[in-house]
């Protein structure tokens, strides 16, 4: 926030209630990479995410958690520079798991200094 001022970008996610096919992945990312580069063209250094689609649109969360972490992947791999944060904000426990157990396929922990110990 800049000087009282914030932004909120609005997207509409994929109605997937007949299922998922390549058409819903495809749409599903593009609202997430769309939000991104709206959020790096306005300066935004954070942006927060809800589960789009997973709603009364009826995107499966058990699939829309991969398009989401793989889409904020590729995006941060190529624009790391440009955003400081991204958050996921979840609303159901369900959708807390299913992003605490992917965050690591998509966002593996730095791996910790090896505390080697001098015998000299």
């Amino acid at each position: 926030m800049l000087a009282g001022i914030s932004n909120v970008i609005h997207t509409v996610g994929p109605i997937a209630q007949g299922g998922v096919g390549e058409e819903e992945r495809n749409a599903l990312r593009s609202c997430y990479e769309n939000s991104l580069k709206a959020a790096t063209e306005t300066g935004a250094r954070s942006v927060a995410f809800p589960c789009i689609s997973t709603g009364i649109y009826g995107y499966p969360p058990e699939q829309a958690v991969h398009e989401a972490l793989a889409t904020v992947r590729e995006y941060l791999d190529a624009h790391h520079d440009k955003l400081d944060r991204v958050i996921f904000c979840v609303f159901l426990p369900t959708d807390k798991e299913l992003y605490l157990k992917n965050l690591p396929l998509y966002f593996p922990a730095a791996p910790k200094e090896a505390t080697v110990k001098s015998k000299l």
